[in-house]
């Protein structure tokens, strides 16, 4: 994954892209996965671990369709994104904002923690 560079598009494009839909913190923050290769990731797993952490609400995540991405592309703007290794691949976390659902700088930071402290990067 890290052999491309990661633009809005390469992310959005290349990526399942899972997402909290009713935690307002977490407006605008993807865990992605890519899409042709595997990236070692229990999401299951990893997503219990950021609900314990009060990371993520109770309600199941949701991924962006096929369908919505050219929507994403045109109306999200990147902000960061980090790349994690792990021994069964790589996955990235990604902060973009929207003019509907803005990213929170806070609740960003409290993921990098989480990732960094889990995770080795890339």
């Amino acid at each position: 994954m890290t052999a491309r560079p990661l633009t809005k598009e390469t992310i959005i494009d290349r990526h399942v892209l899972a997402f909290d839909p009713s935690d307002k913190r977490n407006g605008s923050l993807y865990l992605g996965e890519p899409l042709e290769a595997d990236s070692g990731l229990h999401l299951a797993t990893e997503l219990a671990a950021l609900r314990s952490a009060g990371l993520w609400s109770t309600e199941p995540e949701k991924q962006v369709p096929d369908a919505h991405r050219a929507a994403y592309r045109e109306q999200l703007t990147l902000v960061e994104a980090i790349v994690y290794r792990n021994a069964g691949g790589d996955f990235l976390i990604a902060r973009f904002d929207h003019a509907k659902f803005p990213s929170d700088a806070a609740r960003w930071a409290e993921w990098v923690a989480f990732f960094d402290a889990r995770h080795t990067r890339a």
